[in-house]
This record gives C-alpha cells, structure tokens and sequence, in this order.
C-alpha cells in the first residue's frame, strides 16, 4: 500500500522546498511568489467523456513497451465543466500567493485550450500570450494537419516584472524519449529552462503540480528558487530523487579549494519561511518521514 504523505514538506536546501500534498490546501499557505510555471493534468486525451475517463498510460503511451509506460496519475479525467471550475479555484489560490508583477506559466493541449484561456482569467490572472511547442518528430497523417504541438498561457498578476531574457513565443525542443521518462506526461528541462527566461533572474518559482519535478530541475540549473506541490506520494519520491541529485551535481562541480563546502546552486535565494510555518509535517533538510 502506498504510503499518506499528505503535507510533509522537505527542504533539499535553502532554495529548494517540496511538499507532498493538494495544492488547492497549500497555496492558501504561500506567498510572495515570483512566478508560477508548471503543467498539469490536461483532462484530455480525446473529443469525449469516454476518452478522458481511460488511464493516463491508455491516452498519452503510445506504444506497449515496458520502457515508456509509467505510472498513471490523477486528476486527468473531468469534464468540462469541472475542469474549468478546478482551474479557477487553484489559479486564484496561486494568484493571491504570488507578488504583483509575478508570471504565470502554464502548459495545456489543443482541445483544452479554449477553457483554460477563460480559467486564468476568472483566476484573476492577465493573460498576455500563448507560446507554442513545437515538437519535432511526431508522426505524420496524410491528408491531416500534425498534432506536434502543446501550449503555453503566458499570463502576469498586473504589469509583469522584467524577465531575465526575451524569447520568441514559438519554440522547437524535441519531448523526452520513452526510455528517459520519469512520468507519462514529462517535459523537457531544456523546454522548462526557456520558459524560465521571462522570469527574473533568481525568482522564486511555484510548481503547484511537479510531477517528476522537471521544473525544479530548470530552477536548479538556472539558479531560481523552487517551490514545488505534488499530490501522489509516488511522484513525489520520483522528484525528490530526481532533485537531489541535481543539487549534488550542480555543488559537485564546484571546486572552493582548502576543503571548503560547496554552497546551494544559488545562496541568494532563498525560499519564503511561510512555506514551513503554515503547511503542517515540516520535514527537515535530508531527513524523511
């Protein structure tokens, strides 16, 4: 049986947070916010109710080798109607976490689109743009346009602040290969570390549905804070794996000589103290529960 983990919070360091929990009960707890980036369950898979309602593996593997089927997670499988409504409510509790000026990243598909443009904007969030992923690779029907592409809302909580670059709004970056993937739906750490470019140089970054925890790994990399929510306990272990090894290879390939220890990937930042005064089962650096 797996294990509750709900609301244990972990620091992996001064600048890294996870927490195992629903982020509609979480996001009540954070603020001051630089960005939200992140990419959850999309509820689609298909044009009906009987579509949405497969396994996760069923809609997005497209094949029966071992070696991409992942395990399945949840939340994918609402209506419409739902769908837009569990948006709303976790876009406006990221909302009121973030600072003035914080961007809002999020990834969604074709079909979903349309209701989560209204979502973001009942969220109380402005929506500025969309960015299209283009990936390379994907196969081809004759006489039909390719499905090669997913989207991301590009919004701000009033007048954004300046980001650290000034990308295109169109990008090609290939997905992840069955055989690298952590999670069905994973995305590139290149594809996340080029979205992070329009947030600012050492933000504080919210991931309110981490999943494998790619976001956290284009935070590390990029030296920006990260705060990252994942409700199933599985994922969970995946991400703090995962991240744990980035921070240990980012402070490996630092050399400070005389036997000095190497510090985080960015010592100036630092994740808000709310994060543990408010969220219940504060878990300590390194430690588990």
């Amino acid at each position: 049986m797996t294990p509750t983990l709900q609301n244990v919070v972990v620091r992996l360091s001064d600048s890294v947070t996870l927490i195992c929990g629903d982020c509609l009960e979480v996001l009540p707890a954070l603020e001051e916010i630089d960005a939200v980036v992140t990419d959850p369950p999309y509820s689609s898979g298909g044009a009906f109710r009987g579509d949405r309602t497969q396994s996760t593996v069923a809609k997005y593997v497209n094949t029966d080798s071992v070696a991409t089927c992942r395990t399945e997670f949840t939340g994918d499988n609402r209506d419409s109607r739902s769908f837009l409504a569990w948006c709303s409510l976790w876009m406006t509790a990221a909302h009121g976490a973030a600072k003035d000026g914080a961007v809002f990243c999020c990834f969604t598909d074709w079909r979903q689109l349309p209701i989560l443009t209204d979502a973001v904007q009942c969220g109380g969030w402005v929506w500025r743009n969309i960015v299209t992923w283009w990936k390379p690779g994907v196969r081809m029907q004759r006489g039909r346009f390719s499905s090669s592409a997913e989207y991301v809302l590009y919004c701000s909580k009033g007048v954004p602040a300046p980001g650290e670059q000034s990308p295109q709004n169109v990008v090609s970056i290939h997905p992840v290969s069955g055989d690298d993937k952590e999670h069905v739906a994973e995305k590139p750490v290149d594809l996340m570390a080029w979205i992070l470019g329009v947030t600012p140089k050492g933000a504080t970054v919210l991931d309110p549905f981490m999943g494998s925890g790619t976001t956290g790994a284009a935070c590390i990399r990029t030296g920006r804070g990260f705060i990252g929510i994942e409700k199933d306990p599985h994922y969970f272990g995946v991400a703090r794996k995962r991240l744990e090894r980035e921070l240990s290879q980012i402070q490996g390939s630092l050399d400070f000589g005389g036997g000095a220890g190497a510090p985080t990937h960015n010592p100036a930042v630092t994740v808000p103290p709310l994060v543990a005064d408010k969220v219940d089962g504060v878990v300590g650096q390194g430690e588990s529960k």
